[in-house]
């Protein structure tokens, strides 16, 4: 009987691997917003990868929004210089906090996080203007589209009473980082990679049915950019 059940259980573990991995091949295939073409005289927008997880890089500042009022260089004391641009990550707090590099990354602390148990958080980073290649792809978006993520990304914020972002009183991953509080639920089928997919889409832009993934993400985007 034991026996059984343990057939029972692996065969069960193997065709739900199979069906995610499906889904992550088929629907990271089918686009949303296939129309979108970028904007001439648009705002640029950016997704950057680093091999695993995805942010949103925009302008610092721009005719549309300055991000710097909400993430001022109080929340960065050892930010050294001003850059271009700023990136926004969305994902499990505790990962986050707790594996800074992948040296550092533990079993338990990555299956709590796919769990969908415990509070998410947002990464934001001062960078400069990445450039596009294998791991970064920049398009241009008119300012209604912009508009959108910059909604998008701000609603991702818990805030205090005053309607302030609440900077999660850690260190970050270097000078030009800091952490904040957000809503939402990181799991299994909402990931960091997949949030950004649900911006671009919600906000007009191609991205990938489903993304929990980074690569279909930036390849929708690229096949954007060709149109």
């Amino acid at each position: 009987m034991a026996r059984r059940r343990a057939r029972q259980t692996v065969i069960f573990l193997v065709g739900a691997l199979a069906l995610y991995f499906g889904g992550v091949l088929v629907l990271g295939a089918i686009p949303v917003n296939a129309d979108f073409e970028p904007a001439a005289d648009g705002i640029e927008l950016c997704v950057r990868s680093n091999g695993v997880h995805a942010d949103f890089v925009v302008p610092a500042a721009s005719e549309a929004i300055d991000w710097r009022s909400a993430h001022p260089a109080s929340h960065f004391p050892k930010l050294e210089r001003e850059t271009s641009h700023i990136a926004f990550g969305w994902g499990n707090r505790r990962f986050y906090l707790e594996t800074p590099t992948w040296d550092e990354f533990r079993l338990t602390t990555g299956v709590m996080a796919i769990s969908g148990i415990g509070d998410s958080a947002l990464h934001v980073e001062y960078v400069d203007r990445p450039h596009d290649g294998e791991r970064a792809v920049c398009t241009r978006v008119d300012r209604a589209q912009y508009d959108r993520i910059a909604r998008y990304i701000q609603t991702a914020f818990k805030r205090d009473a005053g309607g302030a972002v609440i900077r999660i009183d850690a260190p970050g991953y270097g000078a030009a980082d800091a952490f904040y509080e957000a809503r939402g639920t990181f799991s299994l089928f909402v990931t960091c990679n997949e949030w950004v997919a649900q911006g671009l889409g919600e906000s007009g832009i191609r991205a990938p049915a489903w993304s929990p993934f980074d690569g279909a993400l930036l390849r929708q985007l690229r096949a954007a950019n060709r149109q």
